[in-house]
């Protein structure tokens, strides 16, 4: 583990930068070179196999590095003004790539991302939101078979495909049943109170219980062990005093250790980094040595090894261990930076 962690920020206020942030463990906040500050990142994947390669999902494009972030080339996707929200690697073809965004639609590479073809994606924006329109925020692979695919969708619920990314649709039943829940129910982009459940931020599988995709949303996690058809809420609030989620990762050394960020809300004055070690049944704070001031909006965990996580909060704290969260470090991104929305580690 290099100890070199990247925070990406979006363009939120006049004169603010919106860009890829690197720091060298012990150094200083740095932008890099090939991204714009106009870019808006907000995803960062580092390749699972080849530890200098990088892929950044921004609202300007997507980006490519070689050489652990120093330097990024953009990425040909196709689809003038559409906003780039995920990257996601096949876990066996690492050659094959993902990119997924707003309006919510996909786009596949099979060549290592020189060349890509649009995916089938039949997914009526179901609310009048207040920020234009919905987004795929993040994709997720079934672990044994990578032919079904999951895909969150903020303000909008969930996707999944069965064909390997080619198409996709709406896999709702079960959100739309819990949206009716009272506890279940809020309001903030719409003006119909409905619209808590299907504030989707993520999805994550692990290969310790393969059938199950976890959903991150609003009111909190949810697994589903049918393609959507049922949610089994995890009421993560006995265990932690708040459950806005916007986002849910896998430990590299254990499959059966989940982490997640909870916050108040997206816009709120707090929030914490848990982890499960029982795939989500019971959850600990693993971050009381710091104190986020803001939402957590993102974060990364190292791809092999199970110490590094790195978390961002959307004005510009970030934190990251080198040690399997025993000790932290917190850093600020600088003060011109744009609303910070995704971290990682190298």
């Amino acid at each position: 583990m290099r100890g070199v962690v990247l925070a990406g920020t979006a363009v939120t206020r006049p004169d603010s930068v919106g860009t890829l942030y690197r720091l060298e463990h012990g150094g200083t906040w740095t932008t890099v070179d090939g991204i714009p500050a106009d870019a808006g990142v907000q995803a960062i994947t580092p390749h699972p196999s080849e530890p200098d390669t990088l892929y950044v999902a921004a609202r300007k494009g997507v980006f490519r590095s070689r050489d652990a972030g120093l330097t990024w080339t953009r990425l040909n996707v196709p689809g003038e003004g559409r906003q780039h929200w995920c990257v996601a690697v096949h876990p066996q073809q690492h050659h094959v790539l993902f990119v997924g965004g707003g309006p919510p639609g996909f786009f596949r590479s099979d060549d290592g991302g020189e060349t890509w073809q649009a995916a089938n994606c039949s997914h009526p924006e179901r609310f009048k939101i207040t920020f234009g329109s919905s987004r795929a925020m993040k994709m997720a692979f079934h672990p044994t078979n990578p032919d079904i695919m999951y895909a969150a969708v903020e303000i909008n619920g969930l996707l999944v495909s069965t064909d390997g990314g080619r198409n996709w649709r709406a896999a709702n039943e079960a959100v739309a049943r819990l949206s009716q829940v009272p506890d279940l129910q809020n309001i903030e982009v719409t003006d119909d109170p409905t619209e808590a459940m299907f504030d989707a931020h993520t999805v994550c599988t692990t290969r310790a219980r393969p059938g199950t995709v976890y959903y991150g949303c609003r009111m909190g996690i949810f697994t589903s062990d049918d393609l959507g058809a049922n949610l089994r809420d995890l009421r993560v609030r006995r265990f932690a005093p708040y459950r806005y989620n916007r986002d849910v990762r896998v430990s590299a050394d254990d499959p059966n250790t989940l982490y997640a960020c909870f916050s108040t809300k997206s816009r709120g004055d707090s929030g914490a980094m848990y982890r499960s070690g029982d795939l989500g049944d019971s959850w600990a704070r693993v971050d009381g040595a710091v104190t986020a001031v803001s939402t957590i909006m993102g974060f990364g965990v190292h791809v092999s090894d199970g110490r590094g996580v790195a978390s961002v909060t959307r004005h510009g704290q970030v934190f990251h261990t080198l040690d399997g969260c025993q000790s932290w470090h917190e850093t600020h991104l600088p003060s011109n930076a744009g609303d910070a929305f995704c971290a990682a580690i190298l």
